[in-house]
């Protein structure tokens, strides 16, 4: 059968395929609408959700200028769309969400009747299946950003495309261009895949269809024109280079874990599948349609584009940017499965549904850690803890962006005055900090963070308030309650690893230059050492190898000063070292302290944390290039239990928690 009417088939039913095929795919729509509707009241905002509502102004025109020009990068489409729909229907995180939600549920659809066009009915349903049951595709469709939206326009203009070409109908080719211009004033790389999909078209259009399709796409060039000053502005900011690196050699290779769930048996199923999918294409002649090429050219082209932008000129590559061509690949391996006969399809469709569920929801823990916000649990525990000791016996520290925080503060109706906190964010001032803390003696501090903290702040403040209340950890956030009050209790949160004057440990190597002269405290009787015109003398080194730990844990090192000159400039330092390489270097210094702060006791903070890279030593001195009076009471080393969910959206999770 030629190709033409190959796709032609199905194209006068708006729901195509035999009615155990429209069955099966009812069951797998229903489950994959299950699967992205539950808990909906419970979906939290995520950050990038809540810094989209928070650009939406009064006047549509005041949004599109500050809320998009101005703050975003993303084309004006979804802040527009959210403008009106917040607008009628208000900001409660289920109302924003729904929309996208039952767009993304849609794209199912309309990939089912391309995959089904293109193909066959097994290859539409096991991809159904696939993209019912995924994170993949569950996450963002909760998520009220443009990665839904594009995953809709996208999956239209494909079967709109597909239609024009096998009926050539005005309504077909209306709609071909309604999915362009919607794909491109939602996100840059659905407009890339928009713009690939429609170039496919010019070489498979008839004759006698290309003017009408050309005139097609110069009416979407000129509905985009007035988006694209913001396209040239947005374009010459470059990438996410602050925040984002570029892809390393695993990028690939963890993207493909993700995509399924980090099981063996998921993939593996999967992976079975494909193979048979190429050994039935080579033992069976299948027609020589052009689908064999351009779907991997849509699925590849934007992965390859992106990856190579993001290394030679700037990163953008995420996992969220490519959802719009994700599908065509899964079209493109599958393809071989077009002639699989009804029992096998369901087979297979039960076995990968079976299995995506089954993972998202124990594997992935998806319905357990994608609920609750870091912002609302810091508002809603500073506010608490208020409650509980009250405004004098409370200090309230976040650090989290203030639009955010505001938001819950309106969501919960409270006032600034009900939970005065205070803003560590963007201030990057330890001295400032540490005397804040010095004198909130007798409080209860409450540390509310959120990606982007100061790892230092949390042994800043565990430094003068030494006792843990409770934390809570949260998907990229935590929450800790500190007080100084009663002796420090021993906990799993921070371990002591070595100091100065401890007793000798395996592991630990203490360095005290023999020249190096001694006082004695008189308010505690301890002694101590004494820096003057002298860069070092002071050294831990503790090889974290032997210690057992885990690798993503911090290490905190507490160099404390009973007093330091005026003129003093003394840092303490840590390196993480593996073999002769140094590849973590840290260091904070005395010198934000001001004058009223350099005659109290002092506790200058570094961090590291060596990720994943195992056996390294950890090194840590004081070293003084002022060469001035400084009197070091010890040198602390404290290990402290990472956040185990601090990513858990997009890594595999640690089944010890």
């Amino acid at each position: 059968m030629e190709w033409r009417a190959h796709i032609a088939r199905f194209g006068g039913q708006w729901f195509s395929g035999e009615l155990w095929v429209r069955i099966t795919f009812l069951v797998l729509f229903a489950l994959a609408a299950l699967l992205r509707f539950w808990n909906l009241p419970n979906l939290p905002f995520t950050h990038d959700e809540l810094s989209a509502l928070v650009r939406i102004y009064p006047t549509l025109g005041e949004t599109i200028q500050r809320g998009v020009i101005e703050l975003d990068t993303h084309p004006p489409g979804v802040q527009v769309f959210e403008w009106i729909w917040t607008k009628v229907f208000g900001t409660g995180e289920a109302i924003v969400k729904f929309p996208f939600i039952a767009l993304a549920l849609l794209a199912l659809f309309f990939l089912y009747r391309f995959a089904l066009a293109w193909s066959s009915a097994p290859v539409a349903l096991i991809t159904t299946a696939l993209l019912a049951t995924l994170q993949y595709t569950v996450l963002y469709a909760q998520i009220a950003r443009p990665y839904a939206i594009g995953f809709f326009t996208t999956a239209l203009l494909a079967d709109q495309l597909t239609r024009y070409l096998a009926h050539n109908t005005r309504r077909t080719l209306i709609g071909t261009g309604i999915a362009v211009v919607l794909s491109a004033y939602t996100h840059h790389f659905a407009l890339l895949l928009a713009a690939i999909m429609v170039v496919t078209g010019f070489f498979l259009l008839r004759p006698e269809q290309r003017k009408a399709y050309s005139i097609l796409c110069a009416a979407c060039l000129l509905v985009y024109l007035p988006n694209l000053p913001i396209f040239l502005k947005q374009l010459s900011l470059g990438g996410l280079d602050g925040w984002l690196p570029p892809p390393d050699s695993a990028w690939i290779s963890n993207y493909i874990a993700w995509i399924f769930h980090f099981s063996m048996v998921f993939g593996g199923a999967f992976g079975l599948l494909v193979i048979a999918a190429l050994i039935l294409r080579m033992r069976r002649s299948a027609p020589a349609d052009p689908s064999r090429w351009f779907l991997l050219v849509w699925g590849l082209l934007p992965l390859a584009i992106g990856y190579g932008y993001s290394i030679w000129r700037s990163p953008v590559l995420q996992y969220s940017l490519v959802l719009f061509s994700f599908p065509y690949i899964i079209i493109a391996l599958l393809s071989g499965l077009r002639a699989l006969d009804r029992n096998w399809t369901v087979i297979a469709c039960t076995v990968i549904a079976g299995l995506g569920t089954f993972t998202l929801i124990h594997d992935r823990q998806h319905y357990t850690i994608f609920q609750g916000s870091r912002y609302e649990a810091m508002v809603q525990a500073g506010f608490a803890t208020i409650q509980e000791f009250g405004t004098d016996g409370s200090l309230v520290l976040f650090d989290a962006p203030d639009p955010q925080i505001e938001f819950y503060m309106r969501k919960h109706g409270l006032t600034r005055g009900e939970v005065p906190y205070v803003q560590l964010r963007g201030t990057n001032d330890p001295g400032a900090l540490d005397s804040l803390l010095s004198r909130a003696e007798g409080k209860v501090v409450l540390l509310g963070l959120s990606n982007g903290y100061e790892p230092e702040d949390i042994a800043r403040v565990q430094a003068r308030f030494p006792n843990l209340l409770d934390r809570a950890d949260h998907v990229e956030g935590r929450v800790y309650r500190f007080t100084d009050l009663g002796s420090e209790a021993p906990n799993a949160e921070r371990t002591f690893m070595a100091s100065l004057t401890g007793q000798e440990q395996p592991g630990v190597s203490v360095d005290i230059h023999s020249d190096l002269p001694t006082y004695l405290n008189e308010r505690t009787g301890e002694q101590g050492w004494l820096f003057a015109d002298r860069e070092f003398g002071l050294a831990l080194e503790v090889s974290l190898g032997s210690l057992g730990t885990k690798q993503k844990d911090e290490f905190e090192v507490v160099l404390e000063l009973d007093s330091v000159a005026s003129t003093s400039a003394i840092h303490v330092v840590v390196e993480l070292r593996k073999d002769d390489s140094t590849f973590v270097y840290r260091s904070s210094s005395v010198l934000p302290y001001g004058p009223e702060a350099r005659v109290a006791p002092i506790p200058l903070v570094t961090v590291a944390s060596p990720e994943w890279i195992p056996n390294v030593h950890l090194k840590t001195y004081a070293f003084d290039p002022s060469k001035s009076l400084a009197k070091i009471k010890d040198l602390h080393v404290w290990q402290r239990k990472h956040n185990p969910i601090q990513n858990a959206l997009f890594e595999p999770l640690e089944r010890s928690h």
